[in-house]
């Protein structure tokens, strides 16, 4: 079952995988219109993403229990490259797989660097214990053949993948726990509405947009700004 975050945090992603859909499409329209004679003077249609209002009922499930790292950041590297890694290449799964059992110590190092600190909560300064996780994960990830990067940006996953382990480290040392979620159609209807949680959000687009530059040397900046 996903955590609440994961849950609003995947439909947020599939509205903006909507927005890219949408774009590609419009560029497809933009070369038919170049090619014919009289829709070339025509303005191209683009769809954009006004505000987007969603009520998402779910239930509370329970606490969770800390994974072990292993399994843990398998997890989240599956998760969070989706299509772009193939794990049926059971050779280079195998690899990755025993790279994790490798990186493992570090883990455990930082953890117990922690411990040391003597303190309840993991603080900011104490989060670069955790840091060489996540680089040399995408490092690893990045020479496996069967992990191709076409939609997974590298410092989105390096990003991702520090979160996760900050995350479970955090229920290791402050006793948290991350709550699971009810979110199937067919199981809220067997509860009770008095146990539904609904949750209310608002989607607006933000669309940024690459900006070129000449710096005071003369070399072409390219830098993302709002549109």
């Amino acid at each position: 079952m996903p955590k609440l975050n994961e849950y609003l945090g995947g439909i947020v992603s599939e509205i903006a995988t909507a927005r890219k859909m949408a774009d590609l499409q419009t560029v497809q329209i933009a070369k038919e219109y170049a090619q014919d004679d009289l829709l070339k003077h025509f303005s191209i249609p683009r769809m954009k993403v006004g505000t987007v209002d969603l009520t998402i009922p779910f239930a509370t499930a329970g606490g969770s229990t800390p994974m072990v790292f292993r399994d843990f950041l398998y997890d989240e590297i599956i998760k969070v490259a989706k299509t772009d890694y193939d794990p049926s290449d059971t050779k280079n799964d195998q690899s990755l797989k025993a790279f994790i059992v490798d990186l493992e110590v570090y883990y455990n190092d930082a953890l117990k660097k922690v411990r040391d600190d003597n303190t309840t909560t993991i603080t900011d300064s104490q989060i670069q214990y955790f840091e060489i996780i996540p680089k040399y994960t995408k490092e690893f990830c990045r020479s496996l053949p069967n992990f191709k990067w076409v939609q997974t940006d590298p410092e989105f996953f390096q990003q991702s993948i520090s979160n996760r382990v900050i995350r479970e480290a955090r229920k290791v040392i402050e006793k948290t726990e991350d709550y699971d979620i009810i979110v199937e159609a067919s199981k809220l209807m067997q509860l009770d509405v008095k146990c539904l949680i609904y949750a209310k959000m608002s989607v607006s687009e933000a669309g940024m947009e690459w900006s070129r530059y000449e710096d005071i040397n003369g070399n072409v900046i390219e830098t993302l700004i709002p549109e």
